[in-house]
């Protein structure tokens, strides 16, 4: 019986964007393993000098469920701001798993927002 190996290299899925804010992530099952995943969501948002109560908040979902989520006032005007969120993920055979990152920006300027999954190795 042979026994089939995992790829040479981890996996690494990522995608950023600077225009939107919503971030989607497929990645697809695997036929012979379980995978564990080190999980990235990073937004950076602009903060105008006249915002008043300027607020952000962002939040992740895995397969449509919500993962987790945070909102919070920005006192950093006139700069940037940031928010992010790490977990490791495992994910079983056979299925494809979607991650969606959403941004909320009130009286913010969303810069950048990136969604990583990067392949834990034992």
């Amino acid at each position: 019986m042979s026994k089939r190996l995992a790829p040479a290299e981890p996996e690494s899925w990522c995608t950023r964007t600077t225009d939107t804010d919503v971030a989607v992530l497929t990645i697809p099952g695997a036929l012979d393993r379980t995978r564990t995943f080190d999980v990235d969501v990073q937004l950076r948002v602009g903060v105008p000098v006249d915002a008043r109560k300027p607020e952000l908040g962002l939040s992740l979902e895995v397969d449509g469920a919500l993962r987790w989520s945070r909102s919070m006032t920005s006192r950093m005007t006139g700069d940037v701001d940031t928010l992010e969120y790490h977990c490791r993920l495992v994910l079983e055979p056979g299925r494809d798993t979607r991650l969606r990152a959403r941004v909320t920006a009130r009286q913010c300027v969303v810069q950048r927002l990136s969604l990583s999954a990067v392949e834990e190795r034992i």
